[in-house]
């Protein structure tokens, strides 16, 4: 078969199909070989579009180079006991064209036609960072302060009249919600026992005391236990009292009560014997319990001598 190389074209390329034709039949064997096949048709493709001719250049264009020599084709294959024989290896292409010719005289040419103007390229990128800021410079000397100018003269205007006072805030809003009330505290220990005491004084008038007689009544402030006596005397002497006690409903100055039914120190009555003084906290028998408005009554039962005499009830309160 036969290889066609063609040159390339100096302006654009061409592409080339290479057809073989088709093997001819093998002879008998062994037999004269067969005649060679016809000739594949060689078709050339299309010819690709013409390129964009550039600027033309300063100065004439050199000389074209030499087309280089085409390659040698190679061998047909040597037919055996006809057998076809194998298709022999593709030339080497020949050297590309000849050397550059040599670059002409320099002389201004016409000027070729202006390109087209290229779309425009993308902006780069803005300038790189800002660099730190410069030290702060000293601050100048402060220069002297000038003189102070003279005070103007005061106006002579009149005060103006002071303006109305605005209106007060508006209604005060109404009043939160009490919170509950909080828990009850805890109850602080009891303290101490209060110790109390009253008094009655009686007096003979310079005369000694005698008996019988209730010479004063007394309410009870409040609840209370009777603890102990004590009797003073002006003068060395001797009394004897009894307590009597009714409520403050039941009193009716003696009629019925207090009687001597209401007597209260039993058999161990607060009393002194030839003496100024006597005490004793065994009340024995008595009843001590006194309720808050009770009425006391202070009974001489008998006396001497003593003009004067206190009795003092000491008590602790409920």
């Amino acid at each position: 078969m036969t290889v066609e190389v063609i040159a390339p074209a100096p302006i654009a390329a061409q592409p080339v199909a290479v057809i073989g034709g088709a093997t001819g039949p093998t002879g008998p064997s062994p037999g004269s070989t067969g005649p060679t096949g016809p000739s594949g048709l060689s078709s050339t493709g299309p010819t690709g579009p013409t390129g964009t001719t550039g600027p033309t250049g300063r100065g004439p264009t050199g000389p074209t180079g030499f087309t280089g020599p085409t390659g040698m084709t190679g061998p047909v294959g040597t037919p055996s006991t006809g057998a076809t024989g194998a298709t022999g290896p593709t030339g080497f292409t020949g050297p590309s064209g000849g050397p550059t010719g040599a670059t002409g005289p320099l002389g201004t040419g016409p000027t070729g036609p202006s390109g087209v103007t290229g779309p425009t390229g993308f902006t780069g990128p803005s300038g790189g960072p800002t660099g730190p800021t410069g030290l702060t410079g000293m601050t100048g000397a402060t220069g002297t302060t000038g003189p102070t100018g003279a005070t103007g003269a005061t106006g002579f205007g009149a005060t103006g009249p002071t303006g109305v006072t605005g209106p007060n805030g508006g209604p005060t809003g109404p009043t939160g919600y009490t919170g509950p009330t909080g828990p009850t505290g805890l109850t602080g220990p009891t303290g101490p026992a209060q110790t109390i005491g009253f008094e009655f004084t009686t007096s003979g008038v310079n005369q000694a005391l005698t008996g019988p007689q209730v010479v004063g009544y007394y309410e009870v402030p409040f609840a209370c236990t009777l603890t102990e006596w004590t009797v003073l005397l002006d003068q060395s002497g001797s009394v004897s009292f009894e307590l009597w006690k009714c409520t403050y409903a039941q009193f009716d100055s003696g009629a019925t009560h207090p009687v001597s039914g209401d007597k209260i120190t039993a058999s161990a009555p607060p009393a002194v014997s030839s003496a100024t003084k006597g005490q004793s906290s065994s009340l024995t028998g008595w009843t001590t319990s006194l309720s808050a408005g009770d009425i006391l009554a202070l009974y001489i039962a008998s006396g001497a001598t003593a003009t004067r005499a206190t009795l003092s009830l000491r008590a602790t309160r409920a």
